[in-house]
C-alpha cells in the first residue's frame, strides 16, 4: 500500500481547488446521468470471442486504447477543445466524429456527449458549449468549471479506462481484486499519454489499435448483447 500511494503520489498534478476536485468528481462519476456503464467500446465482442481471457490481455487492450487508440484521439481532441474557442469547437467536434472508427463508435460520443449536455445543465443551470462529441463535450465543461486542463484530462481518461474495467469485471469474469490490479498498472499510461496529449497537436491524431475498431464494428450484428457498443 505504501508503495502504490508513493507512485500515486509522484504522478499527482499540481495542487487545484478543493471546489474544483468536487466538481471533476461530480461530473465523471458513475452517478452522473451520462449512461457510460451502458457502453463497452467493442470490448463485449472481443470478451465474447475470447480475443480477451483474463486480466493481462484487458490490461494489454485498455493500454493499447490510451496509447495509440481511440482513447488517444480523444485525449488530444480533449485538450484542443480545453483551449479552443468558440469558432473552433465545431471543427474539433466534426473531426471527433471523423476519427469514430464505426458507426457504434459514432454512436457512443454522440449519446454520452447529449446526455452529459443535459446532465451538465441541470448540475450548473447553463451549457458548456455547443459541442455534441464526449470529449469535446467534457472539456468544455471543465474550462467553464475552472477545472485546470491537466487534472481534467488525467480525470476523463482515468474514467474512460475504469470504464472498460467495469465491463471486463463482469463479462469476463475478473475478480475485484484483478480489476483494483489493472487499474494501479494502467495509471502510470494514463499519466504518461496525458502527458503527451497536453502538447500534442491535431497533427499527431491517428489510431492504429485495429482490432478495438474491428470488435467495435462486430459488435451491431452480435447475437447476445448487454452493452449497447
Amino acid at each position: 500500500m505504501k508503495r502504490f500511494l508513493n507512485r500515486l503520489l509522484a504522478l499527482m498534478p499540481t495542487t487545484i481547488e478543493a471546489a474544483h476536485i468536487l466538481g471533476l468528481m461530480a461530473i465523471l462519476s458513475p452517478a452522473f446521468p451520462t449512461g457510460s456503464f451502458a457502453y463497452s467500446h467493442g470490448l463485449e465482442w472481443a470478451i465474447d470471442k475470447r480475443v480477451l481471457t483474463d486480466a493481462s490481455d484487458v490490461e494489454a487492450w485498455i493500454s493499447s486504447l490510451l496509447t495509440h487508440g481511440s482513447s488517444w484521439n480523444d485525449a488530444v481532441l480533449f485538450a484542443r477543445a480545453y483551449d479552443a474557442d468558440d469558432g473552433e469547437i465545431q471543427g474539433l467536434d466534426e473531426l471527433a466524429l471523423a476519427l469514430s472508427a464505426s458507426r457504434e463508435r459514432e454512436f457512443e460520443t454522440l449519446e454520452l456527449g447529449q446526455s452529459f449536455n443535459k446532465a451538465f445543465a441541470a448540475l450548473t443551470k447553463s451549457e458548456a458549449c455547443g459541442a455534441v462529441c464526449y470529449p469535446v463535450v467534457v472539456a468544455c465543461a471543465c474550462r467553464q468549471m475552472g477545472i485546470p486542463k491537466k487534472a481534467a484530462l488525467l480525470g476523463y481518461m482515468q474514467a474512460f479506462s475504469n470504464g472498460l474495467i467495469a465491463v471486463a469485471l463482469r463479462l469476463v469474469p475478473l475478480g475485484q481484486n484483478a480489476g483494483l490490479e489493472i487499474m494501479g498498472s494502467l495509471m502510470p499510461v494514463i499519466f504518461a499519454t496525458a502527458e503527451r496529449a497536453l502538447v500534442a497537436t491535431l497533427d499527431d491524431l491517428g489510431s492504429s489499435s485495429f482490432l478495438s475498431d474491428i470488435a467495435s464494428m462486430k459488435h451491431e450484428t452480435q447475437y447476445s448483447r448487454v452493452f449497447r457498443t
